[in-house]
């Protein structure tokens, strides 16, 4: 995929997801090179964090610098990772439940690229951090209703589903159990952050 051929891509993701998504699922990449733009995107994502944690690091009450888990890029990449892991497999297996035909393997590729797609907001995001923290800030928000909107409109393309408000009620019952689940498994090895007292 040439430069041009990726901004042309960007440009569909965001006119036509829909489009955009047949138009990678077409290209029939390797598995290997699905995997590969995996760990590509969540490491530009993990050194980009860790760059506005230091960029934005703010003292605590004692004077020491707060360490958050931006700070650990290997931490949140590995986290990341598992994440988008997840979601595609959601995304596959969940849509096959309901009458859908998609593939782990094309519900990957469209994981990595929304995940490609947020990269790009974030840049823009940290950007306008330095000169217009208000607005970064809303980009913020808009990044989260962009991640669902994609979601949901690369679910249908992947299943051939045809009903937008039937899968973004998928999509969020899903979130629930799936955020459920983990927190009980996380429960039961002792993971969990304790609650203050």
């Amino acid at each position: 995929m040439s430069f041009d051929d990726f901004k042309a891509l960007v440009g569909l993701s965001f006119r036509d997801p829909q489009a955009a998504a047949h138009l990678l699922m077409a290209q029939d990449w390797p598995v290997s090179a699905r995997w590969m733009a995996l760990f590509a995107a969540v490491s530009v994502s993990a050194l980009l964090a860790s760059f506005a944690a230091v960029l934005f690091s703010t003292p605590g009450p004692d004077g020491t610098q707060i360490v958050t888990l931006s700070r650990q890029p290997m931490m949140l990449a590995a986290m990341q990772l598992a994440a988008i892991v997840l979601a595609a497999g959601l995304m596959s297996g969940v849509g096959r439940m309901f009458g859908g035909g998609g593939r782990f393997e094309d519900a990957l590729l469209l994981t990595v690229w929304i995940e490609v797609l947020l990269l790009l907001v974030q840049v823009a995001q940290l950007a306008l951090s330095l000169i217009l923290p208000g607005v970064a800030g809303l980009l913020g928000l808009a990044a989260v209703v962009l991640f669902l909107w994609l979601t949901v409109q690369f679910t249908k393309a992947l299943h051939g589903f045809r009903n937008s408000v039937k899968v973004a009620l998928g999509l969020l019952g899903t979130a629930f159990v799936a955020g459920f689940v983990l927190s009980l498994i996380a429960a039961a090895l002792g993971i969990l952050p304790e609650m203050p007292q």
